[in-house]
């Protein structure tokens, strides 16, 4: 995946790689529980990242991420749109 032009196309509300119901419950996760529960899982995160920006089709993308444990795509999608949020402050114009 073209990081950057998924970042163009998520500033612009569409989120190529999770669905609205993924988002939800990323969401709603309590974050300590969540990483407690990935505590010493990097490598499982690592590889899901590694992975995404191998694959060219965003329909792939998505479905790989949907093929990857719970706890592992919810802290995908709370990284995705960390770095979005990242990206639109830089881009705002501050007055």
């Amino acid at each position: 995946m073209d990081t950057e032009r998924l970042l163009d196309i998520g500033s612009r509300g569409i989120h190529l790689l999770f669905d609205t119901e993924t988002i939800v419950c990323a969401f709603s996760q309590d974050a300590n529980r969540l990483r407690c529960e990935l505590e010493g899982r990097f490598d499982e995160v690592h590889f899901a990242i590694d992975g995404l920006v191998k694959i060219d089709d965003a329909a792939a993308a998505r479905d790989f991420v949907q093929s990857l444990p719970d706890s592992v795509r919810y802290v995908l999608v709370l990284l995705y749109f960390e770095l979005l949020d990242g990206r639109m402050r830089e881009a705002a114009v501050l007055h």
